[in-house]
């Protein structure tokens, strides 16, 4: 199939429905009258605007948002403003028949699911740039640049570069994906005019590559001293001392390179389409984890929190327990983390064993030195040896515990293990272990657990597993 062919079908599965488009509609316009009616009863409220994809009509089939921004006086303290979006938005929620969940991003807002639409009732200081108070006080101007510079039918092209992104698992910048925001799609096609020319630019970005649409720099250099080791810089049109590509990971950006690269050499609408929820077994999990090592960390926890914020919690805390393993004696060749975002959370790391040698090598001070006699002494008594090799004594030195588990445990229960604060009691009454099996037996009655590990086993992005 041609290239023409299969994104004339893609822009058909990215696309809304007249149906979609009605609903969300509707539902965007009983929150926006709610908000209004509801926001009478705080002091500081400036106006109520809809924001985001729904207001530039670049949302795609399937993934209908209402973005419902409350703003607030600048002189509002931030605390005070957190509080009463807190209250304000939960209200709305309610009202609208949800259940109002408490996210965060720079500071918290409310979200509901109201008949099939993702309702979020933000807040944002009412303020003129560059005079910004919160990350969203810049999201109403870029709702208006987008609007005033995007061109009839362009919205096309940034549904298909946002569907793309989302089959390649490289949309969003929350940090659970750490990729590619909305905001972002809209401004590579304004800045290469078409799904297609943005996927031709991006195989051949090297970095750090520089977009600045509004030409606010005069030199590469100027921008790379601004944005050190930045990989990939998109200067905010609304803000120039802004990065909208900061939250993209060096992983996520490779992924799109690599997808882009692979889909214009082979065009194929399976980079759209939603994963085929084929049943994954227990079975599968055994075959795939056959002759290779892994070291687990299961855990409850007994509090909901923000996603945003229990996803750097777990990546903060995976970070801390692979320097922990390396630090060990383990290599760790690669790990993921995941949560129901409820209840249950897993970080699990491939390694090259489980298990460390009895004895390990120790070697002594230059035998020239003072301290070498010391060493002679202490470990004659303790170690296998000493023996002298060069100008050094060297002992075979007895581990008390080589299990990477156990290892890991005492280091997590002394508090030696980089744990965060808001997990490290959940972790230290989880479940630390090597044999899978014991993790199968979880994952049966979970099926989130059970793709997760299907997938982290496959060990390939979402693109290649098709």
């Amino acid at each position: 199939m041609k290239i023409e062919e299969v994104v004339r079908r893609a822009l058909r599965i990215v696309k809304p429905t007249s149906g979609e488009r009605e609903k969300l509609r509707r539902v965007a316009e009983r929150a926006l009258n709610l908000a209004k009616s509801t926001s009478s009863r705080f002091d500081g409220v400036t106006g109520i605007s809809i924001e985001g994809s729904a207001a530039k009509d670049t949302w795609i089939r399937g993934r209908a948002e209402a973005d419902i921004f409350i703003h607030f006086d600048p002189k509002i303290p931030k605390e005070e403003l957190e509080k009463r979006i807190v209250e304000l938005g939960s209200d709305v929620i309610r009202r609208l028949g949800g259940a109002p969940r408490l996210m965060y991003a720079d500071h918290p807002y409310v979200e509901g699911l109201i008949d099939g639409v993702t309702v979020d009732i933000v807040a944002c200081y009412d303020v003129e740039p560059p005079n910004w108070i919160s990350a969203t006080d810049r999201t109403p101007y870029h709702t208006r640049y987008v609007i005033e510079n995007l061109k009839k039918g362009q919205e096309d092209e940034v549904r298909l570069l946002k569907g793309f992104m989302i089959g390649c698992g490289v949309y969003g910048a929350e940090i659970k994906v750490r990729g590619f925001s909305g905001y972002l799609t809209e401004l590579l096609v304004l800045a290469y005019g078409s799904f297609l020319e943005v996927l031709k630019a991006a195989a051949t970005w090297r970095p750090p590559t520089i977009i600045d649409i509004k030409q606010y720099y005069s030199s590469p250099e100027e921008v790379g001293e601004l944005f050190r080791d930045s990989r990939l810089i998109v200067i905010d049109p609304v803000d120039r001392a802004r990065n909208v590509a900061a939250a993209v990971s060096k992983t996520r950006l490779s992924e799109f390179l690599l997808a882009s690269k692979i889909f214009l050499k082979k065009p194929s609408l399976k980079f759209f389409e939603k994963e085929e929820k084929e049943k994954v077994r227990a079975s599968d999990v055994r075959k795939l984890s056959r002759e290779r090592h892994f070291i687990y960390l299961f855990f409850k926890i007994l509090e909901e929190k923000p996603p945003d914020v229990l996803w750097g919690e777990l990546r903060h805390s995976g970070e801390g327990v692979k320097r922990a393993l390396e630090r060990l004696g383990f290599k760790v060749y690669r790990s993921g983390s995941w949560t129901d975002e409820r209840r249950y959370c897993l970080l699990i790391f491939e390694v090259d064993r489980t298990s460390l040698p009895r004895y390990a090598l120790h070697r002594g001070p230059p035998l020239y030195l003072r301290n070498a006699e010391e060493f002679v002494e202490l470990w004659t008594r303790r170690g296998i040896g000493p023996w002298i090799d060069g100008d050094r004594a060297y002992v075979l030195r007895a581990r008390d515990e080589t299990r990477a588990n156990k290892l890991l445990k005492n280091g997590i229960e002394q508090n030696e293990v980089a744990i965060s604060r808001g997990l490290v009691d959940y972790v230290k009454s989880g479940k630390i272990g090597d044999d899978l099996e014991q993790l199968i037996k979880i994952a049966k009655k979970n099926d989130g657990l059970l793709k997760f590990l299907v997938g982290f086993l496959e060990a390939r992005p979402s693109f290649l597993r098709r």
